[in-house]
């Protein structure tokens, strides 16, 4: 039996024709069939598509058909389900898991977005853990990251200003903070929790911003912005931060399996 196209078909079944079993047969093979071609069509799911056998292959793209071989394929992954977009004889581009997370150039992601080569970006904008895109300049202190506790790392990036004022400013800082010591003995000068900051302004030195952690209850803290200055009922400060650090207790460093390559080894070199 084999597959034939539609003119060829039509011939078959013009007027006065006495088409034969096998022409009947290839009538059946040049059509899909969803129980063996693994498409189907339903109001819950859409269009349908499942794997044949063994095989993890769901979709297949040629140049044209008269190419034997596809350039790209369209599979799962066999051991984590995974959805996966590769060359034919390449690795994955494009990895998709059950897990929410993409990998691109690799097939096991370990996080949201996983990308096992160099990344090229025009620019970078992180988030505002409180909700808010922005505070008032006017020179009060503003929460900006919601209570913390344990150990964290942000870059932030802040910038206000007035149109026609000269009253413009930016700020970049890296700040750090492990569980937040306080006291003056215990964090002498503050230099367990120091932010790192770099500050550009065009007026005076009263229009600069600020960043400070603050202790709140229960042992918590935040970070902080302000103003030095009230700059006007109207005016607001932009910001946004990064996080660094994902572990605030660091329970992967005692919890996790141990990833030193050490395991076994706690004696020391032996040889």
């Amino acid at each position: 039996m084999a597959k034939r196209n539609r003119n060829t078909l039509k011939n078959f079944f013009r007027d006065g024709a006495m088409p034969t079993a096998r022409e009947f047969a290839d009538l059946i093979d040049s059509s899909l069939n969803t129980l063996e071609d693994g498409f189907d069509k339903s109001a819950s799911n859409g269009f349908e598509i499942t794997v044949l056998g063994k095989h993890t292959e769901l979709l297949s793209f040629f140049r044209d058909n008269l190419t034997e071989q596809p350039l790209w394929q369209l599979r799962f992954d066999e051991k984590s389900n995974a959805l996966q977009f590769k060359p034919l004889n390449g690795a994955p581009v494009l990895t998709v898991t059950p897990q929410q997370r993409v990998g691109i150039a690799t097939s096991t992601p370990g996080s949201t977005l996983d990308v096992a080569g160099v990344v090229s970006v025009q620019g970078q904008r992180g988030y505002q853990p409180t909700g808010k895109a922005q505070i008032p300049a006017d020179g009060q202190w503003h929460d900006i990251s919601g209570p913390l506790h344990g150990c964290h790392a942000f870059d932030v990036m802040a910038g206000t200003g007035n149109k026609g004022s000269g009253k413009y400013a930016l700020l970049r800082a890296s700040a750090i903070n492990t569980f937040n010591p306080t006291g003056w003995w215990f964090n002498f000068l503050n230099r367990k929790k120091r932010i790192r900051v770099q500050q550009a302004y065009y007026l005076a030195r009263s229009n600069k911003l600020e960043l400070r952690w603050q202790a709140l209850a229960d042992d918590s803290y935040c970070l902080q912005l302000r103003s030095r200055s009230d700059l006007g009922p109207d005016i607001r400060i932009s910001y946004y931060l990064i996080r660094l650090w994902f572990d605030e207790l660091m329970s992967q460093c005692w919890q996790a399996p141990d990833l030193t390559g050490a395991a076994g080894n706690e004696g020391g070199d032996n040889g």
